[in-house]
């Protein structure tokens, strides 16, 4: 059974939609994406002279006179996979159904093992995409200016990074999505992994323009989702099912060797079923078009 807890409560506009998105036929991999997916794109930071690599995905029928297009930004994790074919699959999928709308997505890439802080490995994340990446993004693309039209979404380091951008840099994001951000994250312990004072100093801002879904496979997230409840700050929680059973055969939730056993860090699993599908509405719902 599948345990969703939110707060405030999302409803999903269409069960007719979500329905659609579960009958929806499986594609070959050369047949995956409707939009166009650019992978590996390289731009020289003007600010750093850094090599910033990325992936790009323009939305079926990307036309700069239809725009300005929202933006999603997806960051991956420590190892530095994203999955980004198939977490498009999930988006286009959802998108076919009528769940959500026409986004352009950016995956950062080669940013491992940084949380998605400036210094960290000797890298420069935030400088890089934020300041230097999303600039160049604009001139090119038609992407929208207004944070009402922007996500930053990540999983498991790039979850947490998720959850660090997103109130470090209100300005800019509207919507954070965290899939699996483990429990490193604490806005009082200045030694944790993924140190996020804003929201101490900043509650009154993240309550108003700040909205966040959290969802938990394989980690935990109790420690700051209590930590959020102290501030009362709203977020959107959901739990992956617990239970085997309740994944259905080629799920990429349970463990390929062996499925008997659930497998359920990995961004394709996050993204997948129905949580997959609420996760996707809930980033239209917010998004103020």
């Amino acid at each position: 059974m599948n345990h969703l807890i939110t707060k405030p409560m999302l409803i999903v506009s269409s069960s007719l939609a979500l329905l659609a998105w579960l009958t929806l036929p499986a594609r070959a991999e050369s047949d995956l994406h409707q939009g166009k997916y650019q992978k590996n794109l390289t731009y020289q930071g003007p600010k750093t002279g850094d090599e910033i690599i990325y992936t790009l995905y323009l939305p079926p029928g990307y036309d700069q006179r239809k725009g300005p297009y929202p933006l999603i930004f997806f960051l991956h994790g420590a190892g530095g996979g994203n999955a980004s074919a198939q977490v498009l699959q999930s988006y286009e999928s959802a998108r076919t159904a009528g769940a959500i709308g026409d986004f352009i997505v950016v995956f950062p890439e080669k940013y491992g093992g940084t949380v998605w802080r400036d210094g960290a490995k000797g890298k420069r994340p935030e400088t890089n995409v934020l300041r230097e990446l999303l600039p160049h993004l604009e001139k090119k693309y038609a992407l929208s200016s207004n944070r009402g039209h922007r996500t930053i979404m990540g999983f498991s380091m790039g979850a947490a990074g998720s959850i660090y951008w997103g109130a470090r840099h209100l300005d800019l994001f509207s919507i954070a999505v965290a899939l699996d951000a483990g429990g490193g994250t604490s806005f009082t312990d200045s030694t944790a992994r993924n140190y996020v004072p804003e929201y101490g100093k900043r509650t009154q801002e993240i309550r108003k323009s700040l909205n966040l879904r959290l969802v938990q496979g394989g980690l935990n997230t109790r420690g700051f989702r209590e930590s959020l409840d102290k501030l009362g700050i709203s977020y959107e929680y959901e739990e992956l099912p617990k239970e085997v059973t309740d994944y259905p055969d080629g799920s990429c939730c349970l463990n390929r060797k062996d499925p008997s056993r659930k497998f359920l860090h990995n961004p394709i699993c996050m993204t997948e079923g129905e949580w997959g599908v609420r996760t996707w509405a809930f980033i239209e719902k917010h998004t103020n078009r």
